[in-house]
C-alpha cells in the first residue's frame, strides 16, 4: 500500500460526530502509537496496551481535548480495529475484533487487557512508521487534517517525551510538498462536497475523473491546516477566480454567501457569471461541523479585490 493510500485512510477515521465535531480521541491515539515506536518502545508488531501508551494518551488529549471529552483510551484502542488500522487477537491468536460481532462488554483497559493477546497494526503501516520520513510525513498529516490549531503544542510535548530540541519549525516544507498529504486532502474535500462545485453547483463524474478541485481557503504554506473546514470544492473556473481574489465567500446574518469584488466589470459579458455570484449562498457538505471556518473566510474576505 503506498504512502497516499495510507494518508488518505488516516484523513477518514470513522469519528463520534455527535456533539457537533469531530472527537479528537483515534487520531490522538495514532499520535501517541507513533511516538512510542519512534523512541523504541514498539519495535516488533505487537502493541499492548501499557501505562506508557496510557500515559502518552492523556497527554496529548489533554492539549487537544474539549472540556466534555474524557481521556479514555479503551474506545479507540477498540475501535480502530474497526478502521483496519490494526486488528486485535485474543490470547489463543484469534481475531478478537470482529464487524457485527459481539464485543467483550462494556470497554474498559481492564477487559481489554483481560481477552487480547496484542494489537497487529497494518502491516504496510507498521513498516511505513519505521521510516524515519515517512513516519514524519504520517505524523504531521495527522496533525494538519485533525489538529492543525495545536501543531505547536503537540510539537513541544513530543519533543519532550522524546527527550530531544523541538523542531516544530521545521515541520512544514516537506509536509508542504508532500503529494500523498496533498491527495489525501484533495479526495476528503471533494468527498464530503459530494464531488459538486460550492459556487455553481456543477457535479460532473466520469469514471475516476471529476470537475472539481479541492481549494485551501487560508494556503496550505501559511496554515498547515488540512481540516476540512479550511476546505472547500470549486470547479476549476471558480478555483482560478477565488485564487486571484475576484471571489470570496463571507458569513452574513448567520449565512455563508458569496461575494464578487467591485472590479468585475458589468459591461464584460465573460465577467457575468462571477458577478451574479453575489449574495448567492454556498452549497456546503451536509454536516455543519465541515462548514467553512471563519478563519479562512476571513482570510479570503480580506483579500477579496475592492
Amino acid at each position: 500500500m503506498s504512502l497516499g493510500n495510507l494518508t488518505e485512510r488516516l484523513y477518514n477515521l470513522r469519528r463520534d460526530r455527535s456533539s457537533g465535531y469531530e472527537k479528537p480521541y483515534k487520531p490522538a491515539l495514532l499520535l501517541s502509537l507513533i511516538d512510542l515506536i519512534e523512541r523504541g518502545d514498539i519495535s516488533h508488531n505487537q502493541v499492548l496496551l501499557t501505562d506508557d501508551l496510557i500515559s502518552r494518551y492523556k497527554a496529548y488529549i489533554a492539549i487537544v481535548g474539549s472540556a466534555e471529552d474524557a481521556p479514555k483510551i479503551a474506545y479507540p484502542f477498540w475501535h480502530l480495529a474497526g478502521d483496519g488500522i490494526w486488528m486485535l487477537f485474543d490470547t489463543s491468536g484469534k481475531p478478537l475484533y470482529r464487524p457485527g460481532k459481539g464485543g467483550i462488554g462494556p470497554l474498559s483497559v481492564k477487559r481489554i487487557r483481560e481477552h487480547m493477546s496484542h494489537a497487529s497494526l497494518d502491516e504496510e503501516l507498521f513498516i511505513t512508521l519505521n521510516r524515519p520520513i515517512e513516519r514524519t510525513l504520517l505524523r504531521n498529516a495527522i496533525i494538519s487534517r485533525y489538529f492543525p490549531k495545536f501543531r505547536e503544542a503537540l510539537s513541544a510535548s513530543r519533543a519532550r517525551f522524546l527527550d530531544e530540541p523541538d523542531e516544530r519549525a521545521d515541520d512544514g516544507g516537506a509536509l508542504e510538498n508532500d503529494p500523498s498529504r496533498s491527495s489525501a486532502f484533495s479526495k476528503t474535500i471533494k468527498s464530503l462536497y459530494d464531488f459538486q462545485c460550492a459556487a455553481c453547483g456543477i457535479r460532473l463524474r466520469y469514471q475516476d475523473l471529476n470537475l472539481v478541485d479541492a481549494c485551501h481557503l487560508v494556503p496550505f504554506s501559511r496554515s498547515f491546516n488540512d481540516h476540512p473546514s479550511n476546505g472547500i470544492a470549486l470547479c476549476k473556473n471558480h478555483h482560478w477566480a477565488l485564487d486571484r481574489h475576484l471571489i470570496a465567500p463571507e458569513r452574513a446574518a448567520g449565512e455563508l454567501i458569496w461575494k464578487s469584488s467591485k472590479r468585475l466589470d458589468p459591461r464584460t459579458d465573460d465577467q457575468h457569471v462571477l458577478i451574479e455570484l453575489e449574495g448567492k449562498p454556498l452549497l456546503l457538505p451536509r454536516e455543519e461541523g465541515f462548514y467553512p471556518a471563519d478563519e479562512g473566510i476571513e482570510w479570503r474576505m480580506e483579500r477579496l479585490l475592492a
